[in-house]
């Protein structure tokens, strides 16, 4: 079956008859395509997400456990796989896209354990007669727009505590790497319809609609500064609720007595290292 986007529990290729075109970064040749979303289908996937929200914020702790925990043991299972395509898509070698499996599912695992003990917690009152607590509460819908470098392990790290703490999500990949992401529907296919919903887009055509939608509570991006910037003066009169991981990069300092021979290679693999991360 061709990559499809995946919208209130099923496939769908959107309303529009436009493709992405992904591209093998070491031969530049066409992998394969994928559907590109155009607004009325973000506004699509934003309303299963909403309308998924209330009956997944009540869903008992346990049962979000073992649905996350099932999703970290399919994709263990099929680790080669993924790993193969996401070397295609994004050109990391194969060896280290296999760890990038191991650490999403881990991920998936933790946060369906703390989700399982953690809703809040009991502090001492001020009056013998009182009982203060603090219980936390889903947000509702969380947009997780993923970068092209480490695209599994990035929308783990958003969508495993969205899920887990009562939320559903909107997922947009990069348009650079969206195969390994829309492959990963069948991960997410035994849950509730709606409560993840997958979108591939450009995000000079869609990433405003989605973010502006008033919705969507919750943003998380990982990307370019500027983009980060132009997303928080967008939502900035919602007063949403944004997490940002913008570019940058890591000091490197090189001592006087350094080993030339070893610290030029160590700045150089630390440099592409971080750019992949």
């Amino acid at each position: 079956m061709p990559y499809q986007m995946w919208i209130n529990g099923a496939y769908t290729a959107g309303s529009s008859s436009n493709v992405i075109e992904v591209r093998n970064p070491a031969t530049e040749e066409i992998i394969d395509t994928a559907p590109a979303a155009n607004a009325a289908d973000v506004e699509q996937a934003v309303s299963a997400a909403q309308t998924a929200f209330p009956a997944w914020k009540r869903l008992p702790a346990g049962q979000k456990t073992e649905l996350l925990h099932e999703i970290a043991q399919k994709l263990t299972e099929r680790t080669d796989e993924f790993a193969r395509l996401l070397t295609l898509e994004g050109g990391k070698p194969f060896v280290e896209n296999r760890d990038e499996m191991g650490w999403s599912a881990a991920c998936f695992r933790y946060y369906a354990e703390l989700g399982r003990s953690s809703r809040g917690r009991v502090i001492p009152s001020i009056e013998e007669t009182q009982l203060a607590m603090v219980l936390k509460e889903p947000y509702g819908v969380v947009a997780a727009i993923v970068p092209w470098n480490y695209p599994i392990l990035l929308m783990a790290w958003k969508v495993a505590p969205a899920l887990a703490a009562g939320n559903t999500v909107v997922l947009k990949p990069s348009e650079m790497t969206p195969l390994s992401t829309l492959l990963f529907a069948e991960l997410f296919a035994h849950l509730p319809p709606g409560v993840v919903n997958i979108v591939s887009v450009y995000g000079k055509d869609c990433g405003e609609p989605l973010v502006l939608d008033p919705r969507v509570r919750v943003i998380a991006f990982t990307g370019s500064l500027a983009t980060g910037q132009r997303i928080a003066q967008l939502v900035a009169p919602q007063m949403k609720k944004l997490h940002l991981e913008l570019g940058g990069k890591d000091a490197f300092i090189v001592a006087e007595d350094a080993n030339l021979d070893v610290a030029v290679p160590g700045v150089a693999w630390a440099a592409l290292l971080k750019e992949a991360l």
